[in-house]
């Protein structure tokens, strides 16, 4: 990829204001304080087996217990790889298939079903849902985080229904961010390299007279385009985003968190969101201009010795103007849950909750929903029994029953059975139901897919009969660590899909205004689906200053369909590699230098929905190194470089929409005082 002058210049000018900015701030002498030096050092491997998570249970428990295939990604965990977003911090998680389609699309799936919509996989941000009803999945792009105010990033792969409800089917990554109480002080970051471009970023925390905690954040980002020879457009983007968040305990011992976000970006497009084949899309230079904001209130209040209630209410508002359509989408939620301990051997929570989405989509000459609006509403219960059936043994019974506007009443238990058979051996099994539901595109779509001045005219249309689709998985695991320094944790499960989408063509018939006849396409409950799987983490910490962790994921998926299937849909067969390797090194030298790499294989991608050449993507592997030098105990400098062992490779996508990941370097200066 070629750098222009202009784009030099830019990140010439972040880098030169940083280190500006940071000059004027007063300095103390280097290390002066031995705990900061000590508390860099990496969790050893019993530490992070105790490392609590609550995404299982929505309860607190050790992840060496859970009862489910989880796995956390700490606040250390993704300092130490460099990652500069989201997606990039999960790439090392087994089971979980991360890939970079082009500058700011990513394809995030867990145990199969890739696309760039993770439509199979639920993502929360401090448990609000940033699942956008239009098409089912997730737009990576907009999840932009100062990384250093993440706590951890808890992903399990498997069904999360019971608990966390519809579109949990695969699994369920779970973004916690870090307490106001944790990030008093002032932060200051930049960086610049490679297809990020350049990054600033600035916090502010502490606490007031009145003891309520608060951070105030900025950041924002310009991105490069990535290389590639199908398109003469570019997928440039840039981002700017600010947030806060305040804690404090209020009467009694009630603890409140408010937080918000807001944000704007313009994104690049290689090809137009909405591409019809034989008819002309959006042209020009495509850009899509992305606006939005939450806020998030929470109250935790205790109402027993083991017992607690807990409110949170969220509003989130997002908007999309993109040449091919404008979308804007209002969600208002509210949830309730409560936990009680009515006897020594039982722990249930409890909970309800509401949702109510208003959705406004306004399409242009190729994409259509009728209606226009939408006002659709989410009620929804959820109870769980965890039940101590001997001091070794927990059975976790629990259902989620809910009632959407798009598929009606759904039902979604689970079973979890956890036996602790020695302190450092578990065994772990369950059976879940869980549901994907239908998306406004399934139910409201009205596209003309041919020629609409030629009789006849082939339509694509929505399906007011089109059902959830359904999962039943099966799942168990083992978890041991023979040794303080060494741990194993496998897992393999088996998924049985019903009812899943399948496009066809229905019975004509003529247009009663033009005339026409009309040959329609449906989205049908047509394709099933089984898939089955491995998955393994091995930990070893030679030395305190030294761990090394393996990974392997092998999946087998077949998908069948007695229709047509004109959408193509058994092709996610080959959309993810069959196997994933991975094998990350992180090293103290000192005190003061760190250093870290990360290996990854990918089985080729066989074919993917997206691409109608049945093409795929080949093999690739990827190396990534980083060196850390705190320079002082406020100031850190790493060098990043990604992508080492090529110049360039494809990792995902249709060949109209991939650009080449390339060899680059990433520097990044971060100082810090508490």
């Amino acid at each position: 990829m070629n750098i222009t002058m202009s784009q030099t210049v830019r990140k010439a000018w972040a880098v030169a204001t940083f280190a500006i900015l940071a000059a004027l701030l007063p300095r103390e002498p280097a290390f002066a304080n031995a705990d900061q030096l000590a508390a860099l050092k990496r969790m050893s491997v019993d530490e992070l087996l105790n490392v609590e998570v609550t995404s299982v249970s929505r309860r607190g428990e050790g992840l060496r217990n859970a009862a489910a295939a989880i796995a956390v990604v700490t606040a250390d965990d993704i300092r130490r790889s460099g990652a500069t977003s989201v997606p990039e911090a999960l790439r090392n998680v087994p089971g979980l298939h991360v890939a970079r389609v082009n500058s700011s699309v990513w394809a995030v799936s867990s145990r199969g079903f890739s696309s760039v919509n993770s439509e199979k996989l639920l993502v929360l941000s401090d448990t609000r849902s940033i699942y956008t009803p239009l098409v089912s999945g997730v737009q990576w792009s907009i999840q932009d985080y100062l990384l250093a105010d993440i706590e951890r990033i808890e992903v399990i792969r498997g069904p999360g229904a019971a608990l966390w409800g519809s579109n949990a089917v695969n699994g369920v990554i779970n973004i916690t961010t870090r307490s106001a109480r944790d990030t008093h002080g002032q932060y200051l970051g930049a960086g610049a390299g490679g297809l990020e471009g350049y990054w600033l970023g600035a916090r502010h925390g502490g606490e007031t007279a009145g003891g309520k905690h608060f951070r105030v954040f900025g950041q924002f980002s310009d991105h490069e385009s990535s290389r590639t020879l199908a398109t003469a457009t570019d997928d440039e983007w840039r981002m700017g985003h600010v947030g806060f968040r305040a804690d404090w305990d209020g009467a009694g011992e009630d603890a409140w968190t408010v937080q918000g976000d807001a944000y704007t970006a313009q994104i690049g497009q290689l090809e137009p969101a909405v591409v019809v084949i034989g008819r002309d899309g959006a042209t020009g230079r495509l850009r899509q201009d992305v606006t939005g904001g939450n806020i998030l209130a929470r109250l935790r209040r205790p109402t027993g010795e083991n017992s607690e209630l807990q409110l949170r209410a969220y509003y989130d508002y997002t908007h999309r103007d993109d040449p091919s359509f404008k979308d804007t989408l209002h969600t208002f939620d509210f949830d309730m849950q409560q936990r009680l301990t009515p006897s020594g051997r039982h722990e249930v929570i409890w909970g309800a909750a509401f949702r109510f989405m208003s959705n406004n989509d306004y399409g242009g000459e190729i994409f259509v929903l009728d209606p226009e609006r939408s006002n659709d509403q989410l009620w929804s219960g959820f109870i769980q029994d965890r039940i101590r059936l001997t001091d070794a043994v927990e059975l976790t019974l629990g259902t989620k029953l809910e009632h959407n506007d798009f598929s009606g009443f759904e039902v979604q238990p689970s079973a979890r059975l956890a036996w602790a058979i020695t302190p450092r051996q578990t065994v772990w099994s369950a059976v879940s139901r869980a549901v994907r539901v239908p998306t406004r595109f399934e139910r409201d779509v009205n596209i003309d897919a041919s020629d609409p001045t030629v009789d006849p005219v082939v339509r694509l249309l929505g399906n007011d009969d089109f059902d959830s689709e359904r999962l039943v998985a099966y799942e168990a695991g083992y978890r041991w660590q023979p040794l303080e320094n060494l741990s194993f944790d496998v897992a393999v499960f088996y998924n049985d899909y019903d009812r899943l989408a399948s496009l066809e063509l229905d019975t004509p018939f003529v247009d009663p205004q033009s005339g026409m006849t009309i040959i329609p396409v449906l989205n049908r409950n047509l394709t099933e689906a089984r898939s089955r799987g491995a998955e393994l983490l091995a930990e070893w910490q030679p030395t305190q200053a030294w761990r090394l962790a393996a990974s392997y994921a092998a999946l087998d998926l077949e998908l069948e369909s007695p229709g047509l299937d004109v959408n193509r849909g058994t092709w996610f067969d080959g959309a993810t590699p069959r196997g994933q390797f991975s094998l990350r090194s992180q090293l103290g030298f000192s005190d003061r230098v760190e250093f870290g790499a990360q290996f990854r294989h990918h089985t080729r991608v066989r074919r993917t929905p997206l691409d109608p050449t049945g093409a795929g993507v080949g093999a690739y592997s990827s190396l990534d190194l980083r060196l850390g030098w705190r320079v002082s105990p406020e100031w850190q400098i790493s060098l990043m470089g990604q992508n080492l062992l090529d110049e360039e490779h494809v990792e995902y996508g249709g060949i109209t929409i991939r650009g080449a990941m390339e060899r680059t370097a990433f520097l990044k200066a971060e100082w810090q005082r508490e």
